[in-house]
């Protein structure tokens, strides 16, 4: 009997401190990857920065609200390397792709987009303020 309480008890502390971390958690992220890989106009970026602020991450973890989103897309040979910018109003619990879009694939320029918004699992976005 007494295996069975601890044993009890020791699943009812987990999944408290689990429903407490899944519930207080309410940042989003910003992936420079394609979602889509059917898209042949589309390309990968690296993400610069955000805001006034650089980073070095792959998967980048913002707050939400409006960001202004620096991006390098892959070289072109024979070309100046390119960087752009996207405004985004970022909301919380979601992952956000990224990608370059060129007219063609020699062409240097680009625009940048979001390819697919996806929800995080285990995020719980905070009640809308009234």
């Amino acid at each position: 009997m007494t295996k069975q309480r601890a044993a009890l008890a020791s699943l009812t502390a987990a999944a408290i401190l689990l429903s407490g971390c899944a519930s207080s958690f309410h940042g989003s992220y910003l992936v420079g990857q394609r979602y889509f890989k059917t898209n042949i106009d589309t390309q990968p970026v690296i993400i610069l920065g955000v805001d006034n602020w650089d980073t070095t991450e792959r998967r980048v973890l913002v707050e939400p609200g409006m960001r202004e989103i620096r991006v390098q897309a892959m070289p072109v040979p024979g070309a100046p390397q390119e960087t752009g910018s996207l405004k985004l109003d970022v909301k919380p619990c979601f992952t956000y792709y990224i990608v370059a879009v060129r007219q063609n694939p020699i062409e240097a320029a680009f625009t940048t987009r979001v390819d697919y918004a996806e929800p995080l699992g285990g995020c719980t976005p905070p009640p809308e303020k009234k």
